[in-house]
């Protein structure tokens, strides 16, 4: 899941993905390893996406990553802990996808733009990871917890210069960055609920508009989010 062009990382079906045959391999076994961890992550991507996160099985993750029950066990303790990996790998890669988004941008408001429309843009081409994302992660356990605030600080991070912006003598409220993205975080999650999710990208004009209003007025969040549109 490192790049959009592994076959985890595309939210490619797993049963699209070339099988791994039995018997002797000619790739090195921990490249064969690595190749089957990231079926099941996909796989796992696309079993919730269909199931949900409670409703998925081991056999059926497994199953899709056309890998055995013990290839499963070798790679991950339980359903949690792949669903946990590819979370992880996930948020990796869209904290990268954000670090190049801002490159160029030497205004905070095209920071801001720039960053949702790459990920937003990414998610809507990536279906089943958009659904664990937004969706699936808020029904895991406890673990999940400490994961989602790691992400919600990093987009609280990413608003907070918008206050040095903002002008009039009354100070923005606090925890606003942290409703903001809990605001974000809702509507795309309920898009994505009501079979939208390749249609994601239709709402970064209004993500955008909604992130930088507070900071820079409402005309000029706008014309910032049409630029970005």
């Amino acid at each position: 899941m490192e790049q959009p062009g592994s076959s985890a990382a595309s939210g490619e079906e797993p049963t699209r993905l070339r099988p791994l045959h039995g018997g002797r391999h000619s790739l090195p076994a921990d490249v064969v390893a690595h190749n089957q961890r990231e079926r099941l992550l996909a796989a796992l991507a696309a079993i919730v996406a269909e199931h949900g996160y409670n409703a998925a099985t081991v056999a059926q993750i497994s199953s899709a990553a056309q890998v055995s029950r013990r290839t499963f066990y070798e790679n991950f303790e339980d359903k949690e802990d792949c669903f946990l990996a590819a979370y992880d790998a996930l948020d990796g890669y869209l904290a990268s996808l954000m670090e190049q988004a801002v490159e160029g941008q030497s205004q905070w408001p095209d920071r801001v733009a720039a960053t949702f429309a790459s990920l937003i843009g990414f998610l809507a081409s990536r279906p089943n990871f958009a659904r664990l994302y937004l969706v699936e992660s808020s029904t895991v356990g406890e673990a999940m917890a400490s994961r989602r605030d790691r992400t919600t600080e990093r987009f609280i991070a990413l608003l907070e210069p918008g206050r040095e912006l903002r002008s009039g003598d009354r100070e923005l409220a606090e925890g606003i960055e942290e409703a903001l993205v809990g605001g974000i975080v809702t509507l795309l999650a309920r898009r994505i609920l009501a079979g939208e999710a390749e249609r994601l990208a239709d709402f970064v004009p209004a993500v955008i508009e909604f992130a930088l209003a507070p900071y820079l007025g409402i005309d000029e969040a706008r014309r910032v989010a049409l630029a970005h549109a």
